[in-house]
């Protein structure tokens, strides 16, 4: 009552008065929740981490993590994408559930996410992030993204002569002269979408013809990028390039617009065994905090705001986010990759 009487001889409208008191009562609901959600997490004491991210990087992010909450102990099983969803199917098969949080490339977190196998969770951190980079039945978040940029060889082409974007590697001048990747079908069928089907088909044939030199591997194609075997790298990721760049490598990349992502996303395991503790670090890596750590370990995040490593990568990307439904549609899409480019 000694509120309400302040209120009233400060001559609050009731109107004012009625959203005053509403605001008390969700914010003090949501700093209720928070607490319980970390005395549960609490009393789980740890979580295991399904992921497809490196050891190095898992165990650096799970230094910030226990700074913030050292009563969690998190553990990591660490491989690719497409062996964690091989792993989390086999193992609910046998009617056993060992992951409490899953990180993977978005194509795999789609397909656990139409199975049956992953939670709904509503982040409270989600709210600051687009919603191309969240999955519409809530069931995952992205944090961090790959972009597909094009590299080149500085040596081989000064930076005055670089292409722009797509439409100027079909210039004769680089005919026998680009790299790419024999098994691009996320970049392909990102493509088609950003630029059209129809259109995006008609580029993608001229391209074809520009004689390309196919190989098999992301890593390996930016190493030959660097030793010169060809000037142009169609399809690269620019962590790879800059991290090369510093080590000496003559190579640099451009953004072409617009420039296609996959979204590496997070979620909350179906029938976790450490549901609390799970949710708890979910919200870590989505946070401000969390994506900072990510950002200086050269990730590109995807909560805007945070400064990346390289300025580049945050400042006039036109980014346009690939179909994670694509995995519904991969065995299409790589029959006409292979139709496209003529490989086997």
């Amino acid at each position: 009552m000694e509120l309400f009487e302040l209120l009233m001889k400060l001559k609050i409208t009731p109107v004012a008065l009625a959203l005053v008191i509403l605001f008390a009562i969700g914010t003090g609901s949501l700093r209720a929740a928070d607490s319980q959600l970390i005395e549960r997490a609490k009393k789980e004491g740890t979580f295991l981490l399904y992921t497809s991210m490196n050891t190095p990087d898992v165990n650096h992010l799970f230094d910030g993590f226990r700074q913030r909450y050292p009563f969690v102990a998190p553990k990591s099983y660490t491989t690719r994408s497409a062996a964690l969803l091989e792993r989390v199917i086999t193992e609910a098969r046998a009617g056993k559930y060992f992951s409490d949080v899953i990180q993977g490339n978005a194509f795999t977190l789609f397909l656990l996410g139409k199975r049956g196998h992953l939670e709904p969770y509503a982040s409270p951190e989600a709210r600051s992030f687009p919603d191309s980079y969240r999955d519409p039945a809530g069931h995952w978040v992205a944090a961090y993204l790959q972009l597909n940029v094009i590299g080149y060889n500085t040596k081989l082409i000064p930076r005055s002569d670089a292409p722009k974007g797509y439409e100027d590697l079909l210039a004769p001048k680089w005919k026998g002269k680009m790299g790419l990747d024999d098994k691009q079908y996320i970049w392909f069928d990102g493509l088609l979408k950003a630029m059209g089907r129809e259109k995006g088909l008609a580029y993608t044939r001229k391209l074809a013809t520009q004689a390309i030199h196919f190989r098999s591997g992301n890593t390996l194609l930016a190493n030959l990028l660097a030793a010169g075997e060809f000037g142009l790298l169609i399809n690269a990721r620019p962590d790879s390039i800059d991290e090369l760049k510093q080590k000496g490598a003559p190579v640099e990349w451009v953004a072409p617009r617009p420039t296609t992502a996959n979204v590496l996303p997070i979620a909350i395991a179906r029938n976790a065994q450490h549901p609390y503790a799970g949710k708890l670090f979910m919200d870590y890596m989505l946070s401000e905090e969390g994506q900072k750590r990510l950002s200086a370990m050269g990730r590109t995040v995807a909560r805007p705001g945070i400064a990346a490593a390289n300025p580049r990568l945050s400042q006039g990307l036109e980014i346009a986010v690939n179909d994670p439904g694509m995995a519904e549609r991969f065995d299409q899409v790589v029959d006409l990759y292979k139709q496209v480019f003529g490989v086997p």
